[in-house]
């Protein structure tokens, strides 16, 4: 696996996608913090760096999905895998070494846009309001979630000798994990009472002013309670596109349960995958 591992960072280092990768996440990063800096001036108001220091997050997995299906459906296009089998090397080995080259790849990312929101962000907007210990559990977080978003991408891609094919499943699956994740979200932050007009402010055939109107607070019929909202908070948990989104809302994440069920994907998809891998007629 050591040969398989030198040989896939050498072409990593010469790979546009990779490049483009890393400098997406950097221009939105810049992006993000200048604008906010510049709003910061001319409104005069304050800002704190805790919500700008996850922003690119919301692009990781798109990136990763184009990343790695583009890696390693190359790598079926240009008969790579079947020389490496070819050539002596187990069916293990080539999925594991391929596994850990994009996990490296995905994480080089999640510190590259780290590293810029901490190099101009702390002189821009000084320190952060969250205590370290949580900056750091949530970083740890999105490596995770990062990493469990390849695992899936990976799984993908390894199981579809087609590039395109991969390509096109990857891209629509990291969308639809965000929608997913983005529908999930609006369904659990209704809020559980809401304010409504009062029957006496409701006048039939009449147009109620806003001085003649009188509200009432009633219990909201979109609000979820009991075991269907523990459904719904677990499978935001357990999404790699609900935690993230989670992070870009707050930052209010179960962080031990996110790190487990990132850990489970990252090892059931793996599991999985190659599986299917160890069958598949590669030719």
């Amino acid at each position: 696996m050591t040969k398989l591992l030198h040989a896939g960072f050498y072409r990593l280092k010469k790979n546009k996608v990779l490049g483009g990768c890393l400098l997406v996440i950097i221009t939105y990063e810049l992006f993000v913090l200048l604008s906010q800096y510049r709003s910061m001036i001319k409104e005069g108001y304050e800002y704190t760096l805790d919500p700008l220091y996850f922003n690119f997050l919301a692009l990781i997995g798109i990136l990763t999905s184009i990343l790695v299906s583009l890696f390693i459906g190359t790598d079926y296009h240009d008969g790579t895998i079947r020389n490496k089998l070819i050539c002596g090397a187990s069916r293990t080995s080539v999925y594991l070494s391929n596994f850990i080259m994009m996990a490296s790849c995905g994480i080089f990312c999640v510190l590259t846009g780290y590293a810029v929101a901490l190099g101009l962000g702390l002189p821009l907007f000084g320190s952060f309001e969250m205590p370290v210990s949580a900056v750091l559990a949530l970083s740890l977080i999105s490596i995770l979630f990062t990493l469990a978003y390849v695992s899936i991408f990976h799984m993908v891609s390894m199981t579809c000798s087609s590039k395109t094919t991969s390509a096109v499943c990857c891209i629509l699956l990291a969308f639809a994990l965000l929608f997913i994740a983005s529908m999930l979200l609006s369904s659990l932050a209704q809020p559980e009472y809401i304010e409504q007009l009062s029957a006496s402010s409701m006048k039939a055939g009449q147009i109620v002013t806003t001085e003649d109107a009188v509200l009432e607070t009633v219990k909201n019929p979109a609000y979820l309670s009991g075991v269907k909202r523990e459904i719904y908070q677990n499978i935001m948990d357990f999404l790699p596109s609900g935690q993230m989104v989670q992070l870009l809302n707050g930052g209010d994440i179960h962080i031990f349960r996110a790190a487990f069920y990132s850990i489970f994907i990252i090892v059931g998809t793996n599991m999985i995958g190659l599986r299917i891998f160890k069958k598949k007629d590669i030719k």
